[in-house]
């Protein structure tokens, strides 16, 4: 997947029996830079997938679409078969960097 369409078509993951799509937008970018404290240790962390970093990029893609939601009850609903599954985000890593240019 292109940077452009993560930006613009999203993600569709199922969480918690809800469905979501997730987009890559700047509303996104804010959210995680406020949850994590620092954007690009956020994106080198998902590099890595490291699970915090996970956790924090799918709760502030999700929390652009539905305010009322927050990281506990993001990280209540997913689960390590979530995880494996989504991890596959963290490896488009460098897309993911480049959606927010």
């Amino acid at each position: 997947m292109k940077a452009v369409e993560l930006k613009n078509k999203g993600i569709k993951i199922n969480i918690g029996n809800k469905d979501y799509e997730l987009k890559f937008d700047m509303n996104t970018f804010c959210e995680l830079e406020e949850v994590y404290g620092d954007i690009n240790k956020a994106f080198d962390d998902l590099q890595n997938r490291k699970v915090k970093a996970i956790r924090a990029l799918i709760y502030s893609a999700i929390k652009a679409e539905d305010e009322s939601v927050t990281l506990k009850e993001v990280g209540k609903m997913l689960t390590l078969n979530d995880l494996a599954s989504e991890s596959s985000m963290s490896s488009q890593g460098t897309q993911v960097r480049q959606a927010r240019a």
